[in-house]
This record gives structure tokens, C-alpha cells and sequence, in this order.
């Protein structure tokens, strides 16, 4: 539900993405002559959407991670700490959208990623109390952010990065939850298997 939710938030970006756009189109004479700064908008702009694209893929992602702790850690988190990380992931999307009117796509890429990242990972250093553990978070943020970069960088390689990054994903939640007594029976999952 709240990667749905998260939708809204993205959706307005974009929206907020496809004024600015057009009022830059508008307002140039022609595109040829805009400054070196308003050209570097336009790529920014472009990036901004495609990464808007893998928007649930990220959050699907981070929060997997935060209910993976949760599970293993024998943590409880609150609906809204899934919240404020969805919202610090939202904020990704605006800050590149501001930082590309400014400086060229990839450095508003990694300062937004950067702020977004650092953000989360200091809020996961309380609600998941442990240092260790939003290293590790940090980690993954800088592995997930890193391999969007990649993706939206590598366009003719985008399907098999981003299938390859979901095997990933999908192979670490099987392998650290092989273990987990899902329900709650105090069966491990030798004696449940038939």
C-alpha cells in the first residue's frame, strides 16, 4: 500500500517535471540557442522521468530491506517509519528535478541521490538501533542508487540490468529467510516440507 501511496507524491513531481519543461520550450526562442545551463536542464528533465519510471521498483527494494531487518532482527516498525523512508524516497525525485535546472544531470544525480541516502540512513540508525545496520542499509541505498544510475545511463541495457537487479533482490530475500517460521509454529522449514 505504500509503495501505491508513494505514487502521488512522484506523480506530482512529474507533473511539476512536464510545466517546467514546457514553460523553458515556451519561453526559448529555439532550442539551438538556449545557454549551455538550459540544454543541461533538458537532459536533466529526461532523466528525471525515466528515473521516475523505476520509482516503485526503489521503493520495493528499500522496503524489502527494512522488512527483512524487521523480520531477522526481531525489530517492530511503525507504518510510519515505512512513511518518512518512502517520503525521504520521493524527495529523490524532487531534488533532481530542482538540482538539474542547475548543474548537469549526473552531479544532480548524485547530490540528490547522496541527500536522499544520507537522510535514510540516518533515521535507520535510530528506528533500526544499530549503526551496523544502516551501514548495511547505506549500502544497499548506494547499490540500489548506483545500479538506477546505470539503467538510466545504459538505456540500450536498461531490461537486462533491471531483471538482473530484481534476481538479485529476489534471490537475497529467499536466501536470508530461508530459516523464518513464517507461521509462527515453531516448525522449521525441514519439518514443514513435504
Amino acid at each position: 500500500g505504500l509503495i501505491l501511496m508513494l505514487q502521488i507524491p512522484v506523480h506530482l513531481v512529474n507533473q511539476l517535471r512536464v510545466e517546467r519543461r514546457a514553460t523553458r520550450e515556451r519561453l526559448s526562442p529555439a532550442v539551438e540557442r538556449l545557454s549551455q545551463r538550459h540544454a543541461g536542464a533538458f537532459e536533466s528533465y529526461r532523466i528525471v522521468e525515466r528515473a521516475m519510471h523505476y520509482n516503485a521498483l526503489v521503493a520495493a527494494l528499500v522496503f524489502t530491506a527494512f522488512f527483512l531487518f524487521e523480520t531477522l532482527g526481531r525489530l517492530r516498525l511503525h507504518a510510519v517509519h515505512y512513511g518518512l523512508v518512502g517520503a525521504a524516497l520521493g524527495l529523490f525525485y524532487l531534488a533532481l528535478l530542482a538540482l538539474g535546472e542547475f548543474v548537469g544531470p549526473d552531479w544532480a544525480y548524485l547530490g540528490a541521490g547522496g541527500a536522499a541516502a544520507l537522510l535514510i540512513v540516518l533515521y535507520s540508525a535510530a528506528i533500526l538501533r544499530s549503526r551496523g545496520r544502516a551501514g548495511v542499509m547505506g549500502a544497499l541505498l548506494a547499490g540500489v542508487y548506483g545500479m538506477l544510475y546505470l539503467v538510466l545511463r545504459l538505456e540500450d541495457l536498461a531490461l537486462l540490468a533491471g531483471t538482473a537487479t530484481l534476481f538479485a533482490a529476489l534471490a537475497a530475500v529467499m536466501f536470508f529467510t530461508r530459516q523464518v517460521d513464517w507461521d509462527g509454529e515453531g516448525l522449521g522449514p525441514k519439518e514443514t516440507a513435504t
